[in-house]
């Protein structure tokens, strides 16, 4: 008995620690990955522990589309802190290998955010956007659109297009206009209506 309580805390401790070692949100589909390869509980035990985690506070859950993603909370470092001990040498050493291994991958489809919600107006808000390594936003957009098919649309072309987008975009914002808009101005000055260009 004091075994399997021993076993099902650390298996706790376990999805804790890959969480806190990632440094990222992680969806319900990369933990099951990670456990099930390794062979630490099946399937039904791993949405058990995840819901447990969420209701004690130690892990936040938060929705993307079709995801579920996974964090860890203060209280949950915490607690993996004053606890870590309690799991194996070979299992800090395989999340530290998985996490190595898999952890560019992940960051790379976890960057480029894009979702819609319904609103109360039947238009549907789009929120779209692009974060770095280290998971800080890059650059957020949200649009107000009038049909679900235009949000779907939005959030497909700005996955596949998205470096282009942002390039597009931060050239726009930085771009110098109020010197071209000087320019500009000064040969209207010039140039004074009713005269011609003595050069035309």
């Amino acid at each position: 008995m004091a075994d399997s309580i021993r076993q099902l805390a650390e298996h706790k401790l376990i999805i804790l620690l890959l969480l806190k070692k990632m440094g990222i949100a992680l969806s319900n589909s990369e933990i099951c990955q990670f456990l099930l390869e390794k062979n630490y509980m099946d399937y039904f035990s791993v949405q058990q522990y995840l819901a447990e985690l969420t209701d004690a506070g130690w892990l936040e859950k938060s929705r993307e589309q079709n995801n579920t993603r996974y964090t860890l909370t203060d209280e949950g470092e915490e607690i993996l802190t004053y606890f870590l001990n309690h799991i194996s040498e070979d299992a800090k050493n395989e999340i530290n290998t998985y996490v190595k291994e898999n952890s560019k991958r992940i960051r790379a489809e976890y960057a480029v955010t894009a979702n819609y919600f319904p609103e109360i107006n039947d238009d549907f808000l789009v929120k779209c956007g692009l974060n770095d390594d280290d998971g800080n936003t890059l650059m957020e957009i949200s649009v107000s659109v009038v049909s679900k098919q235009q949000a779907l649309s939005i959030c497909r072309n700005w996955r596949k297009n998205v470096s282009r987008i942002y390039g597009a975009i931060l050239t726009t914002l930085v771009k110098d206009t109020e010197a071209e808009h000087i320019s500009f101005k000064a040969k209207e000055e010039n140039f004074p209506q009713g005269e011609k260009d003595p050069q035309a």
